[in-house]
C-alpha cells in the first residue's frame, strides 16, 4: 500500500524502529530503507522490525554512503530479509531476483526485457516507464518541497503536500511512495541555518497538507528558538493530529515541559514519527 522511502538516516531509522516498539506503524506501511551508514540505528532497525514481524525493504546495492564496497555489498546480500534493487542494468542479466525493483535511471530501464516480470516495481511517474515496464507498479513521487535555505519558506509556510492516497488505484498503482518529509536527492549535511524549522503535515478533507514551522532570527539562542516554534505548534496541535497527539507531537511537547531543546536530529524524529503515524491512522481507518 504505502512504501515511503528513507536513506537510513540515524534519526529516520530511530523514528520509524519507535513507532514499531509502539505498535503505532500500520501494517499497511512498507518502509523502503537505502542504508547509507552502517550504524547501530540500522542494525536495530533491522533488529526490532524483524521481531516484531513488520514487513520493510532494505536496498541491496545503495548508491551512496559505506556500503559502497565489496565488503558492504556481500554484508547487504548476506541478510536474510526482503531485498530491493536499484535497476543498474538490463534486468534479464541479473544472477539474482530482488523482491522489489526500484526505477532510478531511465537508460538501464529501457534497455530491460519487462516482458515477464513478476517483481513489483516502485516506478516514478514518467510515461514512456510506465509504458515500457511490466508488472505490478509502486508509483514514486517527491512531494516535499525542500527549499536550500529554512526562511525562504516564509514565503508559502502553508502548502498542499500529496493526496496520492486517494488516487493511486485509480491510476492503476498497487501502492504509493513518497520521501516523507524530505526529498528525492539525497544529500548527508544540511548548512547551518539562523532559523529552526519544523515540517509537519495534517490532514484536511482527506488530503495531506504541510506546514513549515519557523522560529524568528532574532531569538538568542537555539533553545529560545525552539520554544518559539513550540508556541504555534501548540496553537496547531489540534488541526495537526486531531484530539489523540501523535508520539511525534508528545516528544516535542515533552522537551518543552522539560525546559530542554532536544536536538535538530530529535526534531528530524519527531516529524518523521508524526507523519507515519497519521498516514497509519488513515490507512486503518479508510
Amino acid at each position: 500500500m504505502y512504501y515511503p522511502y528513507f536513506r537510513g538516516k540515524q534519526f529516520d531509522l530511530f523514528a520509524l524502529t519507535t513507532l514499531v516498539e509502539q505498535k503505532c506503524l500500520s501494517s499497511q506501511i512498507l518502509p523502503i530503507i537505502e542504508p547509507v551508514k552502517n550504524s547501530n540505528a540500522l542494525k536495530k532497525f533491522i533488529h526490532v522490525f524483524q521481531q516484531e514481524n513488520h514487513p520493510f525493504y532494505l536496498i541491496q546495492n545503495p548508491q551512496a554512503g559505506d556500503f559502497l564496497t565489496e565488503d558492504g555489498f556481500l554484508y547487504l546480500n548476506s541478510l536474510s530479509l526482503n531485498k530491493a534493487l536499484i535497476v543498474e542494468q538490463p534486468i534479464e542479466t541479473l544472477s539474482q531476483e530482488p523482491q522489489l525493483f526500484v526505477i532510478r535511471n531511465s537508460t538501464p530501464v529501457l534497455e530491460s526485457d519487462w516482458q515477464s516480470n513478476q517483481t513489483n516495481v516502485l516506478i516514478p511517474k514518467e510515461f514512456r516507464l510506465l509504458q515500457k515496464v511490466k508488472g505490478k507498479k509502486i508509483l514514486s513521487e517527491d512531494v516535499f518541497t525542500r527549499l536550500p535555505k529554512s526562511n525562504f519558506y516564509q514565503e508559502c509556510p502553508d502548502e498542499f503536500f500529496s493526496d496520492t492516497h486517494l488516487t493511486f488505484q485509480k491510476s492503476g498503482f498497487i501502492g504509493f511512495s513518497d520521501f516523507s518529509i524530505d526529498s528525492r536527492i539525497y544529500y548527508e549535511q544540511r548548512y547551518p541555518s539562523k532559523i529552526l524549522s519544523l515540517h509537519l503535515v495534517y490532514f484536511e478533507h482527506n488530503r495531506l497538507r504541510i506546514h513549515h514551522f519557523l522560529s524568528s532570527e532574532e531569538a538568542p539562542t537555539q533553545k529560545d528558538k525552539f520554544f518559539e516554534l513550540m508556541e504555534e505548534v501548540n496553537k496547531w496541535k489540534n488541526k495537526l493530529c486531531g484530539q489523540t497527539i501523535t508520539l511525534g507531537l508528545e516528544l516535542l511537547l515533552e522537551a518543552v515541559s522539560q525546559g530542554k531543546f532536544p536536538g535538530m536530529g530529535v526534531m528530524r524524529k519527531a516529524a518523521v514519527m508524526h507523519h507515519m503515524e497519521l498516514m497509519s491512522r488513515y490507512l486503518d481507518h479508510s
